[in-house]
């Protein structure tokens, strides 16, 4: 929007040079854009600017133009905004120093406070995951180029070749259980990441929208408590000012409605996903350090059947 602004005000800029009314510039006199006066613009009366007419002393119709018209529709969105801001972070700073008071909900807060727990929880288990993954797999790449190096070796040892064949053989099938488990184990971490950067975090975006519908909330609350106070505020005001603050609550209240949905959903089908996961990946760390290719592979079957999709499924 800041572009299109900037594209809106270089247009300004290409207006051919017209007529343009100074005022209190010489007792009405109309001049052109270099200062020159305009012919036939004699105080008082009417002139004609870019196709437009204006009356001396008053503003120029050219403001009438649509491209005009649209820069001035995003000034005011952008004035809006600002003036939001504004009060939105004076009300939050007042709250953090103590001298204004905030609407509470005890129960409603503890319980996004322990998700933001939870979610900061599964991060650790993703990252630690994600790490357990890439030393596995370089143990993977080790073995492998051992059990090579080995047989290399045995080619030229004919004394120990069939130890290096006994060890080599035993490295290949270690192996090839690893690259079971390693299947199994970005099953299990492809989920974690989708519990943790989209299930979890899409709750946790709801929640801080019900929070900022609480500020503002809390804003308009504020300013109709001071137009009631004030014995000059006009019966208009004060229920223009009413209005808005009972439709900031009942934005306020849906939001948090969705969050307290969203929390139910959650916990259903978080603790299902996450028991499965967690019950497949134990069966496949039992089958590779027990040697048991049958049981990982069937494992590794079973994940890739149950793989959570890469999107939350609370949408």
């Amino acid at each position: 929007d800041a572009y299109r602004i900037h594209e809106d005000w270089d247009m300004l800029g290409e207006v051919p040079a017209a007529s343009i009314f100074v005022p209190g510039g010489g007792g009405g006199q109309n001049v052109n854009s270099d200062g020159r006066p305009v012919a036939g613009a004699a105080a008082g009366n009417d002139v004609t600017i870019n196709g437009g007419r204006a009356a001396a002393g008053g503003l120029p119709a050219f403001t009438q133009s649509p491209e005009l018209a649209q820069v001035g529709e995003k000034l005011d969105k952008i004035k809006k905004w600002t003036v939001n801001t504004f009060k939105n972070t004076k009300q939050q700073v007042f709250e953090q120093w103590g001298k204004i008071d905030r609407t509470v909900d005890t129960e409603f807060e503890a319980e996004c406070e322990t998700l933001r727990e939870l979610h900061r929880r599964y991060g650790v288990v993703v990252a630690s995951s994600q790490s357990f993954l890439s030393i596995f797999e370089q143990l993977s790449t080790a073995e492998k180029a051992l059990a090579e190096s080995l047989y290399q070796l045995s080619l030229k040892e004919q004394a120990v070749k069939s130890q290096c064949g006994t060890v080599g053989e035993s490295l290949r099938k270690l192996s090839e259980h690893a690259a079971g488990l390693e299947k199994c184990l970005k099953y299990f971490l492809s989920t974690m990441s989708t519990v943790y950067e989209k299930t979890i975090a899409d709750t946790l975006d709801t929640i801080a929208a019900a929070d900022q519908a609480r500020v503002e909330f809390d804003v308009a609350r504020h300013e109709l408590a001071g137009l009631q106070s004030s014995p000059t505020a006009s019966p208009s005001a004060i229920m223009q000012a009413k209005e808005k603050t009972d439709a900031f609550r009942e934005r306020y209240d849906n939001l948090k409605r969705d969050v307290r949905t969203k929390f139910r959903l959650l916990e259903e089908n978080r603790v299902k996903v996450l028991t499965q996961q967690l019950d497949k990946l134990q069966t496949a760390l039992a089958a590779y350090f027990s040697g048991n290719a049958q049981a990982l592979a069937l494992s590794v079957e079973e994940l890739k059947a149950m793989e959570a999709p890469n999107h939350s499924f609370l949408q």
